[in-house]
């Protein structure tokens, strides 16, 4: 099961990258359970269409060329997952913000994502 979480995770990231609102969406229904929630300092929302609005929302506020990427391998065990993440250009030597999610699981789905904010170098 780890490399299926893992390859959520990947996805997970893509989505939050996108900028097609449909291909996002997409995505969003493939990996996301119905009844999902989202959690980070700054907003919480439950649903694929709430996670959407979201995912959308950071996308008009992000500077050009800034995204997010893994910055350590996706560490699973049980039906959970914890990964490390940064934000910024992608050449730039220091990241614009760092943090931390948990995932959890349900049916080979996310259900639910607890992110965290480590730096922000804004």
């Amino acid at each position: 099961m780890s490399a299926i979480y893992t390859d959520l995770i990947d996805q997970f990231i893509n989505a939050i990258n996108e900028s097609d609102a449909a291909r996002r969406r997409s995505t969003i229904e493939q990996i996301f359970t119905p009844d999902c929630t989202y959690t980070d300092p700054e907003v919480a929302v439950e649903g694929l269409e709430s996670l959407d609005a979201a995912f959308s929302s950071l996308k008009e506020r992000t500077p050009p060329g800034f995204r997010f990427s893994l910055r350590a391998p996706v560490d699973v065990h049980h039906d959970q997952a914890r990964f490390f993440w940064q934000f910024g250009q992608a050449d730039a030597a220091t990241p614009a913000a760092t943090g931390s999610d948990v995932a959890l699981f349900a049916g080979g789905r996310i259900r639910h994502i607890y992110a965290f904010f480590d730096t922000r170098n804004d």
